[in-house]
């Protein structure tokens, strides 16, 4: 594995451990956070955001393995069906985590959102690369 792999890799997983921390506070407010800024937390907490908050990471971390295969040459239909499914588990995983904090609960809509989110954020890049093949 070489140093980019490594480093994306690195990324990737600060990025799904930031999502279970998140998930997995008993207070689900992002105000109480201190690392989030406040123009962020106030979007996030306001109730009419509340499911669609949960995208915004999963699109983050979509558009992150999207480039990554651009970079690498592994472009194949199945590495990004695959990096889908994979930001799709984590999303159920860290929505059954919450069914356990007794101020929390699971909710189907918030899955919906995060895998549209993992959905969206590997379709920019690759609807980019296949714009560029097209284009040379």
């Amino acid at each position: 594995m070489n140093k980019t792999s490594r480093s994306v890799l690195l990324l990737f997983a600060f990025g799904v451990f930031l999502i279970f921390f998140l998930s997995w506070k008993a207070n689900p407010n992002l105000k109480e956070t201190p690392f989030i800024p406040e123009w962020l937390s106030n979007w996030a907490d306001y109730s009419h955001n509340n499911q669609r908050r949960t995208g915004v990471p999963f699109m983050g971390l979509g558009l992150l393995a999207g480039i990554y295969f651009i970079y690498s040459k592994r472009t194949a239909p199945v590495n990004w069906i695959f990096a889908w499914l994979i930001l799709g588990i984590v999303v159920c995983m860290a929505e059954v985590g919450q069914y356990f904090i007794p101020a929390r609960s699971l909710d189907m809509k918030d899955v919906f959102w995060g895998g549209l989110g993992a959905g969206i954020g590997l379709l920019f890049p690759y609807f980019a690369w296949l714009l560029i093949r097209m284009l040379k």
